[in-house]
């Protein structure tokens, strides 16, 4: 019997589309997130999954499942986490040492030793606390550049890794903010800024494709650049047009949505 409530112990778990190997990435489940269990597959190999967080579903592979509790669920709810805020780190967990990711849960942290359901680990690297509050528009410019150069991956939230959503999505989570998972949801949230020109530094931008659906995003740094994964996450110039890519001197995205979340 599978319980209904996981946390992931693992320093990333892959979250599929369908219930197969073969299937694409459509996020990672990184260590600390929780999630409920919706359904088994008919096989008993694949758990789908409702990832807490943003709400996003999809499959995970069933012997990367770690159940916990209803009421350590509830428990884990009611905290505000902390983050590991190295590209990587340590952690120690009964024992046995991993390595997890930059912007990675630290459920239940007290100094640097927490818990994940039973199993008791030590952390060993920078924490970071939620940064919402003073000073917000230089906490997003660090984050936002620790993540320069990392390669582009569908479906990836890590600095070896990461889409343009997930970028976005993962820099306003170590600061205390949830957006949700794909850059045509992100979208709907915030606040609607009219131009360009009336930017502030950590607006969200958003890029329609021919069909006028939103398929990209980035995060605006200011004086007409943004940062955004693109190739790997890098800066160019931005105006009311879209991006012009630095390289080529061409647009490469075509401007549609400016949103302010903090």
């Amino acid at each position: 019997m599978i319980n209904n409530f996981g946390i992931c112990e693992l320093s990333l778990v892959p979250v599929r589309t369908e219930p197969s190997d073969k299937s694409e990435l459509c996020t990672q489940l990184l260590f600390g997130d929780s999630y409920s269990v919706l359904e088994v597959s008919e096989n008993g190999k694949w758990l789908k999954i409702r990832i807490l967080f943003d709400d996003y579903i999809g499959w995970i592979d069933k012997i990367q499942h770690f159940e916990v509790s209803e009421n350590q669920i509830e428990l884990y709810l009611l905290q505000k986490h902390k983050f590991c805020l190295d590209d990587v780190a340590l952690i120690d967990i009964e024992n046995e040492t991993s390595l997890i990711h930059l912007g990675s849960v630290l459920p239940f942290l007290n100094g640097f030793k927490g818990n994940i359901g039973n199993k008791k680990y030590i952390f060993e690297g920078d924490i970071a606390n939620p940064l919402s509050g003073n000073k917000l528009e230089q906490n997003i410019q660090f984050l936002a550049l620790r993540y320069i150069n990392s390669p582009y991956l569908w479906g990836g939230k890590t600095r070896f890794g990461i889409d343009c959503s997930g970028f976005t999505q993962q820099v306003y989570k170590i600061l205390g903010f949830n957006l949700q998972r794909d850059a045509y949801q992100q979208a709907n949230q915030g606040v609607l800024i009219e131009n360009i020109l009336k930017s502030n530094i950590g607006d969200l931008l958003f890029f329609k494709n021919d069909a006028n659906k939103i398929i990209h995003v980035g995060i605006y740094l200011g004086t007409n650049k943004i940062i955004h994964a693109h190739g790997k996450v890098r800066i160019d110039y931005i105006d009311d047009k879209g991006i012009l890519n630095s390289e080529t001197k061409k647009y490469s995205h075509h401007l549609t949505v400016i949103k302010r979340i903090i």
